[in-house]
């Protein structure tokens, strides 16, 4: 396609030689060799009349004029790549994408393996790639990086982009089933007293509700382990006198695979709702809709499993860690 005797394709490379700033990682991305990608970037220094990148040390400096054309280029090839994935019925068999999803470790094992046995029976030719939490996530959906952000609603969605809310959990505090320090089980008193074992989320620049309710109360947490993820909380609580604070269907699941007891936080802590987030040119691809309503039926099956009762604290005989 040629406008104003300019190739969308060439638009497509100059945009990769303004996001990369480098020719190899460029010519990578557009899947082209770096001769050919430095030919393109020649006429459209002639195009443009403008250098566009200028070489300093081991990297290309934009010009003024190639900032200026950062964000209405990236505009342009995102609306015209959501024109090119529309069709007018819609096989989930037939799809042949790649699909990028930013989320939690809570999200992944909890919601995103029930989409992923789904997509193998349903849509096969779907490939799917998890990042996780980091601080670049506006920046990644904005430029299309990433096509779907399943996350806490509060911190991490954005304004600009739809979202639309997926689960709501309640949390409870988790600890070894073998733990001699709750046989009157777990008060505020102990809850401050016990070493606890906590998640970094984005890098540890977003707080998790529990810590905020602790705050919130002008309390303070031993804190005696710090992990990346909740799927590292059960395996540095057994075998010690820890506990940790997560979500409740989070919790039961783990529960299945670690000796531990599921106990009431003794503080009110708000619901945690996840919710999801794509590109608001992406509101009508068919791949990111089949996603959103597998991450919707996955939520009800996960709240249509859990059991009526709310999270007791019955006493298990204890387990010798091994």
């Amino acid at each position: 396609m040629r406008i104003n005797k300019l190739d969308l394709n060439q638009l497509a490379c100059l945009d990769a030689l303004l996001q990369e700033r480098n020719v190899s990682r460029a010519a990578e991305r557009v899947h082209l060799s770096q001769p050919a990608l430095s030919a393109t970037l020649a006429r459209m220094r002639e195009y443009f009349g403008d250098p566009l990148l200028i070489p300093s040390g081991r990297t290309l400096t934009l010009t003024p004029f190639a900032h200026s054309l950062l964000v209405p280029m990236r505009d342009l090839l995102l609306r015209a790549q959501a024109l090119t994935q529309l069709r007018p019925e819609v096989d989930p068999a037939r799809f042949q994408r790649d699909v990028t999803i930013v989320s939690s470790d809570y999200v992944l094992h909890l919601l995103l393996t029930r989409v992923f046995e789904r997509a193998a029976m349903e849509a096969p030719g779907l490939r799917f790639e998890v990042r996780s939490i980091g601080g670049y996530i506006e920046q990644e959906l904005e430029q299309g990086d990433v096509d779907l952000v399943v996350s806490l609603a509060s911190a991490l969605i954005l304004k600009d982009h739809p979202s639309e809310e997926v689960l709501r959990d309640s949390f409870c505090c988790i600890a070894w089933d073998g733990n001699t320090e709750l046989a009157a089980g777990l008060t505020l008193e102990a809850y401050l007293r016990l070493g606890h074992v906590v998640t970094l989320l984005g890098r540890g620049r977003v707080p998790t509700l529990d810590q905020l309710a602790v705050e919130r109360l002008g309390l303070e947490r031993r804190v005696e382990v710090r992990v990346p993820g909740f799927t590292f909380l059960p395996s540095c609580v057994v075998g010690t006198q820890r506990v940790a604070t997560l979500q409740t269907h989070f919790a039961r699941m783990l529960a299945t695979q670690y000796p531990l007891r599921l106990l009431p936080c003794p503080m009110p802590i708000e619901e945690i709702v996840t919710a999801v987030q794509w590109h608001r040119y992406q509101t009508m691809d068919p791949v990111v809709r089949w996603v959103r309503q597998a991450l919707h039926d996955a939520a009800r099956a996960v709240i249509a499993s859990a059991p009526a009762s709310p999270v007791a604290a019955p006493r298990r005989p204890p387990r010798r860690r091994r």
